[in-house]
């Protein structure tokens, strides 16, 4: 620390800003603001207000994790494939 003192740690996490590309905004998709920083707005099935376009992980969800990264990512492809073929 600032002061000299020192504390003996086994791991640390950290919950940095959210910086957003500027392509989400570019494709006209809803952003919401959250404590992390700005976000994709996305529905359950993980589309976003464009239709057709899907958003995941860091950039739709505010402090996530690499369990709902994945988890957003499956269900985001799902989507995806499901509104390819079916248009829904």
């Amino acid at each position: 620390m600032q002061d000299g003192r020192v504390f003996p740690l086994v791991g640390l996490f950290v919950a940095p800003r959210i910086h957003l590309s500027p392509l989400a905004a570019q494709l006209g998709c809803e952003l919401e603001e959250s404590p992390m920083g700005c976000i994709v707005k996305t529905d359950a099935m993980q589309a976003t207000s464009i239709p057709g376009v899907f958003a995941c992980g860091d950039v739709a969800r505010a402090a996530g994790s690499v369990t709902f990264a994945v988890a957003d990512g499956a269900m985001a492809g799902l989507s995806t494939h499901r509104s390819l073929m079916f248009g829904c």
